[in-house]
């Protein structure tokens, strides 16, 4: 009973303050909030004191300021082994994202979350990122793309075939996008396969290996994007 009473005392006391604190002008907020630290942090440095608890307190700010000591040392160190382990990193960066674009659409898969992202660069809806667009837009931008570039309509298609099951209407699913006839450049195939410029041949068999499995027209995705990566694949052994 006794708990409960000093507890209410001390609810009640709590509510006071803020009531009061409300009540006054910011500078005297802040002087306030400056002055109630300063004397907690006096009062808890005293309590340790009387309860013998100050020792492992200075135990511990003399580690911290043996670590900040060390830093500058640690940094150098560093800095002299970043060329040799830089590639580690590059590596493990690879491979995270695969990014194709058309005339009309900037794709990107990030294969670690299977997030589909995108961006519309020419057309009516020029500038809107695909996932914010609705399926209406989607729709509508999918017959500019297929009015003037068909490559754009099958990348678009992939995504709507991912993004929106079930979006297509009776005959959609006959209409045929032709086979990519554009070269593809040595930047185009790294962005798809999402590999670094010193990658070799094992790394690009490898991230080709890794994207069929997660885009093949058998796993959620399409023709066209296996088509892509095929070709992405055969574009950079050919120069290895």
């Amino acid at each position: 009973m006794l708990r409960i009473i000093l507890l209410l005392l001390l609810l009640a006391v709590v509510l006071y303050f803020v009531r009061w604190y409300r009540k006054l002008s910011k500078l005297k907020q802040k002087l306030f909030i400056k002055y109630f630290a300063i004397i907690s942090l006096a009062g808890l440095l005293v309590a340790l004191v009387l309860t013998g608890r100050l020792n492992w307190l200075i135990a511990v700010a003399g580690a911290l300021l043996s670590l900040l000591s060390l830093l500058p040392r640690m940094a150098r160190l560093f800095i002299g082994l970043w060329p040799s382990i830089r590639p580690y990193f590059q590596r493990y960066q690879q491979n995270k994202h695969s990014s194709m674009q058309t005339q009309f659409i900037h794709l990107q898969i990030n294969m670690l979350t299977g997030e589909w992202q995108g961006e519309v660069l020419k057309g009516d809806y020029v500038g809107q990122k695909l996932q914010i667009m609705s399926l209406e837009q989607l729709l509508q931008l999918l017959e500019q793309c297929k009015e003037y570039d068909a490559e754009s309509a099958a990348l678009l298609t992939a995504y709507l075939d991912h993004q929106h099951v079930g979006w297509r209407k009776s005959g959609e699913e006959s209409y045929e996008y032709p086979a990519s006839d554009s070269l593809m450049n040595e930047k185009q195939a790294r962005n798809i396969l999402g590999i670094a410029e010193s990658a070799d041949k094992s790394e690009v068999i490898k991230a080709h290996k890794s994207l069929m499995q997660k885009l093949h027209p058998d796993r959620g995705g399409s023709d066209y994007l296996a088509q892509q990566i095929n070709k992405a694949r055969d574009t950079l052994l050919k120069d290895i």
